[in-house]
């Protein structure tokens, strides 16, 4: 199959037009059209529905575009792969987060993780769940995040850790002398919120459920600096207890929310990928670090039912 045009298939469909992607290639349109006409020959499939000059991709044309841009991905990584087998390094695990887990969790699992591999090499990326696309593509082996909006085929998932949700502030705080809190005394205080993600939509949907607005002072786009916010602005910020403990527990206070909610983490590998024995390890090395997360946790809020670790490989969950 003719590599160049599938990298203008994949082009044509990222610009959302001939002429973008034939420019991106340095061909003439004419040159681009025979290319792309022969592409869907040799494939059997109509890759766009053609209205006058302008072009759609048909149904199959989005999954077929998944598929190259996969192996397209793979392909441009055959040099690096050959310069870094030259070079004698013997194996590579690419690793993604976001940053709510990075300094918590990942870096830690990393540093357990090299202390049994120390010549392994390791790609560590932040990632938020909008790029989910690259971990579909094969671009990392193991990456480690929230529940997904959607169950993905592509994608296998297994639980990792399940946190509670607390309203997290300073210490000297208004609430933090309570033993909980709900949507109503939060609304009345400044409050920190993201601006996408799981957190936020729960924190919708937890308002919304207790018939309260949701008028956040602040946003951010992560919960690290939401949290660092919540120190300088003396607001509130509901979420896990994950970065308040990456930051410095001693410097916040989490109070419980209620409706009681938990928040899990699970870890994502690609549904083509053989599992190795570094991804094996990389993997115990992060259900070790999420056992020490849950003890620390359960010290702080006083009750060893409020984290839990989820079991081992895909688990049904049970009735509360």
């Amino acid at each position: 199959m003719n590599i160049q045009a599938i990298r203008l298939f994949l082009h044509v469909m990222q610009r959302g037009s001939l002429a973008a992607g034939a420019q991106q290639l340095n061909m003439s349109a004419s040159a681009a059209s025979r290319l792309l006409a022969g592409l869907e020959r040799t494939t059997g499939l109509k890759l766009f529905s053609r209205d006058g000059h302008s072009l759609r991709p048909t149904s199959e044309g989005a999954q077929y575009f998944n598929e190259c841009n996969r192996v397209l991905i793979a392909v441009d990584e055959l040099p690096r792969a050959a310069r870094r087998l030259a070079s004698g390094a013997r194996s590579r695990l690419r690793l993604a987060c976001g940053s709510r887990l990075a300094n918590s969790l990942m870096i830690p699992a990393i540093g357990r993780f090299v202390k049994k591999n120390p010549d392994v090499e390791i790609d560590f990326h932040l990632a938020q769940i909008q790029d989910i696309d690259r971990i579909i593509s094969d671009r990392f082996d193991i990456a480690v995040g929230a529940l997904l909006p959607v169950m993905l085929p592509a994608v296998v998932a297994a639980p990792l850790l399940e946190l509670p949700t607390v309203a997290v502030m300073r210490r000297d705080h208004a609430l933090a002398g309570r033993p909980f809190v709900r949507a109503a005394d939060i609304a009345a205080h400044r409050l920190i919120a993201t601006t996408i993600g799981p957190m936020r939509t729960d924190l919708e949907h937890m308002f919304h459920s207790e018939g309260v607005e949701l008028r956040p002072q602040y946003t951010a786009n992560s919960i690290d600096h939401g949290c660092h916010m919540v120190l300088q602005a003396d607001a509130v910020m509901v979420t896990d207890p994950l970065v308040p403990l990456a930051i410095d527990a001693g410097l916040f206070a989490m109070v419980p929310v209620k409706p009681f909610r938990m928040m899990q983490t699970s870890i994502f590998t690609p549904v083509l990928k053989a599992e190795s024995r570094l991804i094996a390890e990389f993997k115990f090395a992060l259900r070790e670090e999420a056992k020490a997360i849950e003890k620390r946790v359960a010290r702080l809020l006083g009750n060893p039912g409020t984290a839990r670790r989820a079991r081992r490989g895909p688990a049904k969950k049970k009735a509360r």
